[in-house]
């Protein structure tokens, strides 16, 4: 792979840099935290794209977009992407010799962005919130059950399948409400994380079901995440009536396992914000659960972290520093792991 860059070039480099993405004044944030930069909104489909684009040194572009460009780069030495999942575009990428360095986005904008997300269903979820809007259209003064008789996020047991990033975001926000918070990586690393109070591999998946009232998915799509929670799997989850919050990606359990979860009580409710299939059929059981158990699934549009321009202008501009100084770059997407 052609990932080093000469002093040669970054001393004689463009500042003009290809913006390939449907965010809506990303250009104009770019400039705004690098005003020095000249960008060029590339337009995908025209006949003139592929020309823009096989002249362009740096791009920030939706991963989506870049697919059908990805063999037709051959000026190109890095790529910013404005997702954090990566898994639409690596099977383009699989087996081929990428010349030009791809980083994903991510950071602590991201990561406030879903932890607000967590706490906001955690906390809607424990005071049945559901319930008493419902009383509130009716003009019922009801407090019974868990509108009065609710958990505290200090009460609670919470996985993080995933403590990358995000996961470290969100795992920090919960631990200052006081929450004790398992951990699953593929390593344990040798610092110790003091927000984290147990910390496991996948190898103890199943200890970590076993002993949490939450469980939330932040892994990316993998050859090792995908399937992770289908079967019987979460069968380990029954004793401590958990609810599953999957904002990682729908790949970890297909629908069927899942429902079929909910359905023999294995988790006492869902909360999902991403799925096999995007946008969730109307033909998805999913929908229709909710009419059993009013707050048995919660479905929201794959919107717990929205790419807002001004997070990417911000992380393009601190990763365009250390390119141009030659250094390593901030969240550099390894092909082979899929993140």
């Amino acid at each position: 792979m052609r990932w080093n860059v000469t002093r040669h070039w970054i001393s004689n480099m463009s500042n003009c840099v290809g913006v390939l993405s449907n965010i809506p004044r990303l250009s104009y944030h770019l400039r705004m935290v690098l005003p020095n930069l000249t960008t060029s909104d590339i337009l995908p489909g025209r006949n003139d794209t592929i020309i823009e684009l096989s002249n362009a040194e740096v791009i920030v572009a939706d991963f989506d977009l870049l697919i059908p460009y990805v063999d037709h780069l051959p000026k190109t030495n890095w790529i910013q992407g404005t997702w954090a999942g990566a898994d639409k575009l690596l099977p383009h990428l699989y087996g081929k010799d990428v010349n030009y360095r791809i980083t994903r986005f991510s950071g602590i904008n991201f990561g406030m962005a879903m932890s607000e997300y967590v706490i906001s269903q955690i906390v809607n979820y424990e005071r049945d919130q559901k319930r008493q809007y419902e009383n509130q259209k009716s003009a019922a003064w009801i407090d019974d059950h868990k509108i009065s008789k609710h958990r505290l996020i200090m009460d609670l047991t919470v996985g993080i399948l995933g403590v990358g990033t995000i996961g470290k975001s969100i795992a920090k926000t919960l631990k200052g409400f006081g929450a004790t918070i398992w951990g699953m990586n593929r390593m344990i690393p040798k610092e110790k994380l003091d927000f984290i109070d147990e910390l496991r591999t996948t190898n103890s998946l199943n200890e970590i079901l076993e002993n949490c009232d939450y469980i939330i998915n932040i892994l990316p799509s993998t050859e090792e995440s995908k399937g992770l929670l289908s079967g019987n799997v979460l069968e380990a989850c029954k004793n401590k009536d958990t609810i599953f919050i999957n904002i990682g990606r729908g790949s970890i359990i297909n629908e069927k396992d899942l429902v079929n979860a909910l359905e023999q009580k294995w988790l006492s409710a869902a909360i999902l914000d991403v799925f096999e299939n995007e946008p969730l059929p109307k033909s998805s059981k999913l929908w229709s659960m909710p009419q059993v158990n009013s707050d048995m699934v919660t479905i929201s549009p794959h919107v717990s972290g929205v790419t807002r321009p001004q997070d990417v202008a911000k992380l393009f501009a601190e990763n365009y520093a250390r390119y141009v100084k030659g250094e390593e770059l901030l969240n550099i997407l390894d092909i082979n792991r899929g993140y």
